[in-house]
Formats: structure tokens, C-alpha cells, sequence
């Protein structure tokens, strides 16, 4: 931008300067001809430019606008930035988004500059200027460039949504998708859905989809819930009908090896203590209680037994009796697993220097857009920032 600014004219020229601009715009309106739709359209800039001189901020974006408009017969967009620039210096956000877009295009002798068009787009979206806004979308979520920003580029996708933008709204439903945020996904897609016009087709197709799909992810669930509590009823049912028959030893076995409930073991053991049913009881069944029951009831009951049945070849919960598979037992009922082998060792060779691919590389954006979406508060709890 540095180098375009340079060469407009200063915010307010001398009387020298402005018998030169004069002049300089009698001779282009002389070049139009003398088609008299040209000349009504371009008449009334000599008195806007000496309104704009004299400190009017909106004459000065109206001949801004003016200049900028390829389809008007006085469009020159380089000369269009003196006017531009001070029409947006004075706050006239119109100007600040014309001149987002005139950088962002490189319009006419004015090269492209994305930094410039960044800044000025910035400014132009805070007043609410939808060319601003849609300037910075297109800026900010632009992988390749050095202005790549991915916290900005979700601010402005959504402003531009929130406006109405279609294609703003699929790409931000798209991001997401990626980031396996279904909900706000289906959410924004089905909000940016007007079934009743034809050009909404593609973003109502996207959010039906997500609906479907969460819809039937629900009843999945739903279906999973009711099957582990069927599966918790069946449980207890068993273990009420041996503690009905008295049977602690299989209630308490059951308890430990098959349901693994700490309630169902701890009334189990009760009961048994209640009864004076405690010798029918294996050793193993105390060593695991001992590891389930830091302290209260159980936790003396069990140690208890174990001191009164404690010989001098016991081990503990590390068996070494000749009771057979009885400290594997007492292993998986303590771990809920089998202990691990030793790792072996490997040999890892040297690798060449790592060059990233372009599939890498939209990784790693993909990363930068997820890693934004989990560093607040308000999404940390997500699933997928949970991973």
C-alpha cells in the first residue's frame, strides 16, 4: 500500500494544485465527448472535489465512489484513492470498503496489495460494510498468504454469514464438519437455508445431511444406553437372586469377576457377616476386597480374614500357593486386564530431513483451525478437543 499512497495526492492541496486538478479533469471530460449522458454523470464532480477540499467527508467518498466505479464513464481507480482514503480517514466506512476492495483486486494502475486491503477491510467491516467485511473473509482464510489468520478468518466467515452469505456460511459448516463439530455445523448450515430459494439448494442439501446423520447417531445411542441398562437390570438380577438363595460366595464372586460392582461386593460381604458366612468364602476374595476397600467395614472384614487365614507360604495378593490361576484372578479383578510383557527394544534409523507436502500443509491449516476452535473455555469440553 505504502508504495500506491506515495503517490496520491496530499488530503489538501494548494490553490497551484487545485488549478492543476481542474484543468486536468476539464481535459478528461473533454476526452468523454459529447454524449450528454456522459457529461450529466461527470458535471457534478468539479463542485464535489471543492466540496471534499473544503473538509466535507462525504463529498470526498462521493467522488471516491465515483472514480472507483468501473462502470462509470470517470472510472480511474488510482485517482479515486486520494478521495477514498480521505473519506475513510473521516470514519466514511463505504470508502474504507472500496478501497478493501480496489487493493484486494489491484484495479486499474493500482497493484494488488493484500496487507492494505486487510487493514482497510478491518476497518470498513467494524462500521458494518459488507464489502469490508467480505474483503477480510477472503484475505484472513487465505492459506497462502502472509495475512493468513485463522482466528480472524472464523470471525469473518461468521459475520459474513450472519449477513446473509451463502457461500460464507457453507464454508464455515464445512470447517465444522472437519473439526467432527456436527451440531454447530448442522446448525449454520440449516440456518442459512431458504428452501424457498433455488440458489440455497447447496447449503440445505449439506444441513439435511448433517440432521440425518446426527438423527440417526441419536437413536444409535439411544439404542446403546437401553441396551447397558438392560444389561446393569440382567446384572442385578442374578446377584439379588444368589444373595435370595443366600449363596454369598457366588453373590460375592459375581460381584468381583463378573458385574465388577463395588455396591454388589460390598453388600455381598456384609451379608456374609451378618450370616457368620464368612468361611465359605475363598482367600481370594478377601485379597481383592483388600485392594477394592481402602477403609471402612469391608476393609476390616477383609482384613481380618486374611490375618486369621494367613499361612506362612501366603504371598498375598501375589500368590504363590498352589491354588491354580488364583493370582491371576486376583490380578484382573484388581486391573481389569492382564499385566503387560516387556517391551522389546527397537532400533529406529535415521530419516532425511522432512519436507512437507501440500497435503501437509492443508494439515496443518486444518490444524491451526482446530487448535483455535479448542483455546477457549467455551469449547474445551468438546469431543473433539477432548482427543
Amino acid at each position: 500500500m505504502k508504495s500506491a499512497m506515495h503517490q496520491v495526492p496530499s488530503a489538501g492541496p494548494s490553490s497551484a494544485k487545485r488549478c492543476a486538478m481542474a484543468v486536468m479533469l476539464l481535459l478528461w471530460i473533454v476526452s468523454l465527448g459529447h454524449d450528454p449522458t456522459n457529461a450529466a454523470m461527470t458535471s457534478d464532480l468539479p463542485s464535489r472535489i471543492a466540496a471534499c477540499d473544503a473538509g466535507d467527508p462525504s463529498a470526498c467518498r462521493a467522488v471516491g465512489m465515483t472514480l472507483s466505479d468501473p462502470n462509470d464513464p470517470a472510472y480511474d481507480a488510482f485517482m479515486s484513492l486520494r478521495f477514498l482514503q480521505q473519506a475513510c480517514a473521516a470514519d466514511e466506512t463505504a470508502a474504507c470498503g472500496r478501497l478493501a476492495l480496489i487493493f484486494f483486486a489491484g484495479e486499474g494502475d493500482v497493484e494488488r496489495d493484500l496487507a492494505s486491503a486487510a487493514n482497510f477491510a478491518t476497518r470498513a467491516c467494524a462500521g458494518q460494510d459488507r464489502d469490508g467485511c467480505e474483503v477480510a473473509e477472503a484475505v484472513f482464510t487465505n492459506g497462502d498468504s502472509p495475512q493468513f489468520d485463522v482466528a480472524k478468518a472464523m470471525r469473518y466467515r461468521r459475520i459474513n454469514c450472519d449477513f446473509g452469505n451463502r457461500r460464507s456460511c457453507i464454508d464455515l459448516a464445512h470447517i465444522y464438519y472437519t473439526l467432527n463439530e456436527y451440531l454447530p455445523a448442522e446448525q449454520v448450515a440449516l440456518g442459512a437455508c431458504k428452501p424457498a430459494d433455488p440458489e440455497s439448494r447447496e447449503v440445505c442439501a449439506f444441513g439435511r445431511q448433517l440432521q440425518e446423520r446426527r438423527r440417526k447417531i441419536e437413536a444409535q445411542q439411544q439404542m446403546q444406553r437401553q441396551a447397558a441398562l438392560d444389561a446393569r437390570a440382567q446384572k442385578e438380577a442374578i446377584f439379588n437372586s444368589l444373595m435370595g438363595q443366600r449363596d454369598y460366595d457366588k453373590a460375592l464372586y459375581y460381584a468381583l469377576y463378573h458385574s465388577r460392582s463395588v455396591p454388589q461386593a460390598e453388600a455381598a460381604t456384609l451379608a456374609a457377616a451378618r450370616a457368620g458366612a464368612l468361611q465359605s468364602i475363598p482367600d481370594d476374595h478377601f485379597h481383592v476386597l483388600e485392594f477394592w476397600f481402602r477403609s471402612g467395614p469391608v476393609a476390616n472384614i477383609a482384613a481380618s480374614q486374611i490375618a486369621s487365614r494367613k499361612r506362612s507360604d501366603d504371598c498375598g495378593i501375589f500368590n504363590c500357593s498352589n491354588t491354580p490361576g488364583a493370582s491371576s484372578r486376583r490380578w484382573e479383578a484388581q486391573n481389569g486386564r492382564a499385566g503387560m510383557g516387556a517391551s522389546s527394544r527397537s532400533y529406529t534409523p535415521s530419516l532425511p530431513a522432512y519436507v512437507p507436502s501440500s497435503a501437509d500443509v492443508r494439515q496443518q491449516v486444518r490444524n491451526q483451525y482446530r487448535q483455535y476452535h479448542c483455546g477457549g473455555a467455551v469449547n474445551s469440553s468438546s469431543p473433539t478437543c477432548r482427543r
